[in-house]
């Protein structure tokens, strides 16, 4: 009887575990510029108010699903549409956990990228139909953003 209890808890237990990683690697690797604003409500609110977040908006409607677009201009969904947090950071799913953020190495070996002007040209090309050339330091300063000094103390609480 023990010997048949001990097979069924193990092929329960491997079903439940076959079952939560496929799961797993069926969702998104995104989380969301919400979840990212949960904790950088500065940043978020920066975003918010951007260009960037309204940049699948700003193109014609027969091209908002065009792959060659959504490269760039991010997808319609409210929250992982355009460009948001994740399309400069990389995709949060694992790095966007409380206990991994506070730890600034193991957050960049999970998937948090730092922003560089190499960032931005992977998009802001010389090929991309602008009204005006990219200018790295103009650019950044009108969307740089960061922790406030009251996110920086709570998040090293």
């Amino acid at each position: 009887m023990t010997g048949k209890l001990v097979s069924a808890v193990t092929a329960l237990a491997a079903l439940l575990v076959g079952t939560v990683l496929a799961a797993s690697e069926a969702s998104s690797p995104l989380v969301g510029a919400a979840k990212c604003g949960g904790c950088h409500r500065a940043a978020y609110q920066a975003w918010r108010n951007s260009p960037h977040r309204k940049s699948n908006a700003g193109l014609p409607a027969d091209k908002r699903n065009d792959p060659r677009c959504l490269r760039c201009h991010g997808g319609t969904d409210a929250d992982t549409g355009s460009v948001q947090c994740e399309s400069c950071h990389g995709e949060g799913k694992y790095y966007a956990r409380r206990h991994v953020m506070k730890d600034r190495k193991l957050d960049r070996i999970v998937g948090l990228t730092d922003v560089t002007e190499k960032t931005c040209r992977r998009c802001h090309t010389g090929d991309a139909p602008t009204i005006r050339p990219f200018d790295w330091e103009r650019s950044w300063s009108l969307i740089s953003h960061g922790m406030d000094d009251k996110e920086k103390v709570a998040d090293h609480e």
